[in-house]
């Protein structure tokens, strides 16, 4: 095989103005690989991915990342220049995820109906949610294009489509400033958390798994962090630093992932009920810190020079994080062939490791040829000097 691709060029000053940081990309694929692993059910795996070691899980690394990354694509925080060119790009992207979240939903739907089909198994259909599309196929499909329908591990892109409409107003308010943004938005959070407000599903009394205007603040956290860190004012501060790890530490106690491990002690340290409920639909302040907390450690610790960000490994997930969608999306129906594939063999520990770094391995492949397939069409369109 040829060598991984080179690192792609940087886009125009109009839509980028500072080199792209590898430990972006690096983190937003390495949460995607954890998403894909999560997802495989009963996956003895999953026990070493984030989840199991704090409050917050893949999901929130995926998100905050995701803010950072838009902004830096769209032009967040540039008091200058037109709107109407971010807006229409944030549109266009939220069109485009909605239609990849349909077409995710309905490979699936068909790939799980017919292993239920296959293998007379209703568990694909039922522990999935997906007996709806059956029983009721007009209701099902006004919910999938609506949004108000939702099977289990298909709520992540309903909320990143939110995400991208709510861009806009983000632009506009951090024309007036990155503490208003902040302000605005965690006012939209704590509002949401003390009234229950959420967007509806067809399920009464439910809300999306993902309550987007919770979520949004993650989301525009991440972009704060980016327009900061464009104007060079993020400081690496000791004390900061000093706090997030002990935040990071006293998460990882809570979580306490040596109990589920068979040959070490089985209680944990501290008390199961000691600060409450850690919400994930809700996006708890708890799981908000951790991520945070995550974020600051990362950025402090590991330069952006760090020479194992360039070695294979690295370099291959860094090319899933640069191809997030894409890659969601092959690792969502990775993740049910892998249940399918353990489902009807049987589950042990080896059988497991080889369908997640098959999966892992596929993922990691199709990133590559995304890479290469844009560097050829990049080079067939430049201009020529």
């Amino acid at each position: 095989l040829a060598p991984w691709p080179p690192a792609p060029m940087l886009e125009p000053p109009a839509r980028l103005s500072r080199p792209r940081d590898p430990r972006v990309d690096f983190f937003r694929g390495l949460a995607l690989i954890f998403i894909f692993v999560d997802h495989i059910p009963d996956n003895t795996w999953a026990y070493g991915t984030l989840k199991n070691f704090g409050f917050a899980d893949a999901s929130e690394v995926f998100v905050l990342l995701s803010g950072y990354s838009a902004a830096l694509a769209y032009g967040l925080g540039s008091d200058s220049g037109a709107l109407a060119p971010s807006f229409q790009r944030a549109f266009k992207r939220a069109g485009r995820i909605y239609l990849w979240h349909i077409a995710i939903l309905l490979a699936s739907a068909v790939m799980l109906y017919g292993a239920a089909h296959v293998f007379r198994d209703p568990a694909y259909i039922h522990n999935m949610f997906l007996q709806r599309l059956g029983d009721e196929p007009f209701g099902a499909a006004l919910g999938v294009i609506s949004l108000t329908y939702q099977p289990n591990q298909m709520n992540i892109l309903p909320l990143y489509v939110v995400l991208m409409l709510w861009f806009p107003v983000m632009l506009l308010l951090f024309r007036r400033g990155v503490v208003p943004t902040l302000a605005v938005s965690a006012t939209i959070w704590a509002v949401a958390n003390y009234f229950k407000i959420n967007l509806p599903v067809n399920t009464p009394g439910e809300g999306w798994f993902f309550n987007p205007f919770a979520w949004q603040l993650l989301f525009t956290t991440g972009a704060a962090a980016a327009v900061l860190a464009r104007s060079h004012e993020l400081i690496n501060r000791s004390a900061v630093l000093a706090m997030a790890l002990f935040y990071v530490s006293f998460s990882f106690l809570y979580a306490a992932p040596w109990v589920p491990i068979a040959w070490l002690p089985d209680n944990p340290l501290l008390p199961p009920n000691l600060i409450g409920t850690v919400s994930k639909p809700d996006l708890s302040a708890w799981r908000f810190l951790h991520v945070l907390a995550l974020a600051y450690v990362a950025g402090s610790l590991i330069p952006v020079s760090a020479v194992w960000l360039q070695r294979p490994v690295a370099r291959a997930i860094s090319l899933c994080g640069r191809h997030a969608l894409e890659i969601f999306a092959l690792g969502t129906i990775l993740s049910f062939a892998g249940w399918i594939v353990l489902r009807q063999i049987g589950t042990s520990w080896a059988l497991e490791l080889v369908v997640t770094a098959a999966g892992i391995a596929a993922m990691a492949y199709a990133a590559r040829m995304l890479a290469e397939r844009r560097s050829v069409r990049d080079a067939t369109t430049a201009p020529a000097g």
